[in-house]
């Protein structure tokens, strides 16, 4: 009988670290969304890339991270120099070709289209005088 008490205290220890960590990614993930919902791309970027970091990210996290990425290099473009200005934006197009080139992470056509186009805008931003 004890070790029936064990196993499902074990058990229910799990589930519940489980969920904990689900919330605590979910919590980083709703403060980036909120940070970028109110225009705070900087700290959008920061969170959203702590997020996909972690097991478990999905395409969500990286193309919110790429996206935030991208507004948040604009947004420092006059502090930043030109090759920190291409470091910064080479981030969001690496994120968004993790996107394309990671199975599963975009499933339908029509985002791997939006993708492939948005890297092509990113990478005239770089090559622009």
């Amino acid at each position: 009988m004890a070790r029936t008490g064990t196993k499902s205290a074990i058990v229910c220890l799990t589930l519940f670290v489980g969920a904990a960590n689900a919330t605590a990614d979910m919590d980083i993930v709703s403060k980036a969304r909120m940070a970028a919902v109110e225009g705070d791309h900087v700290t959008c970027a920061k969170l959203a890339d702590e997020a996909r970091k972690r097991p478990g990210a999905d395409g969500r996290i990286h193309h919110l991270y790429a996206t935030c990425q991208a507004f948040a290099a604009d947004i420092k473009r006059s502090k930043l120099s030109k090759e920190e200005y291409v470091a910064e934006i080479q981030k969001a197009i690496d994120a968004y070709q993790l996107l394309l080139h990671t199975p599963g992470l975009l499933p339908h056509i029509e985002e791997r289209a939006s993708v492939e186009f948005v890297i092509e805008q990113l990478q005239k931003r770089i090559n622009a005088p």
